[in-house]
């Protein structure tokens, strides 16, 4: 648990969670003034969800853990993107991506330490779920601070009520992008990583 590519998985997961739960945050105050309907969209991030880690095993077989992970930290950016970005019938199709993105990161950090780093035990698996618990104790605040200045920055904007929230979430969402951005990298450094351990024990 001390190997260095533990560690990695461990600051990884840290962002993965954030990924996840942050946006649902403050996607209550988008979807109540964008147009969509929150139970609609719930139950399609829901059920997608469902769906993609139904046939999870076929996909990480195809892509290996480090590739369904990098892919889905770009389709939660794109997805986070259009969150902060869009109204109306997009915002469905803005949570298709983030569907499609947050559903493989939890299982296959928990999956990547079963499989890449196996003496971690049960409990090298526990201590990273357990980190990505943590982690979103530590940034939910901070995510609450983003709210609430951007609704200060919108209300000086003149911008009141429905506007007024929609504004402000859409504003937290942009900051929000930064988490699955740094994910990207560190998914894309994993990838060569595992890539370049493989070829050496060939």
């Amino acid at each position: 648990m001390l190997s260095p590519v533990y560690l990695f998985i461990l600051l990884c997961m840290a962002f993965t969670a954030i990924s996840e739960f942050g946006p649902q945050q403050c996607t209550s105050l988008i979807l109540s003034s964008s147009g969509a309907h929150p139970i609609v969209i719930l139950a399609l991030i829901t059920g997608l969800m469902a769906i993609g880690r139904y046939f999870g095993g076929d996909i990480v077989h195809r892509f290996d853990q480090t590739g369904v992970l990098l892919g889905s930290a770009l389709f939660t950016a794109i997805g986070i993107f259009l969150l902060s970005t869009q109204t109306g019938f997009m915002v469905y199709i803005a949570a298709i991506f983030f569907a499609l993105g947050v559903c493989y990161f939890w299982p296959n950090m928990i999956g990547f330490v079963a499989e890449k780093i196996p003496l971690s035990g049960a409990l090298g698996m526990s201590i990273v779920g357990g980190m990505g618990m943590f982690s979103t104790s530590i940034f939910q605040p901070i995510i609450g601070g983003w709210i609430d200045a951007s609704r200060e920055s919108q209300s000086a904007m003149g911008l009141t009520g429905e506007a007024l929230e929609l504004a402000a979430g859409q504003q937290t969402l942009t900051y929000m992008i930064s988490f699955p951005v740094i994910l990207i990298i560190l998914f894309t450094i994993l990838y060569f990583w595992q890539k370049n351990a493989k070829l050496a024990t060939v």
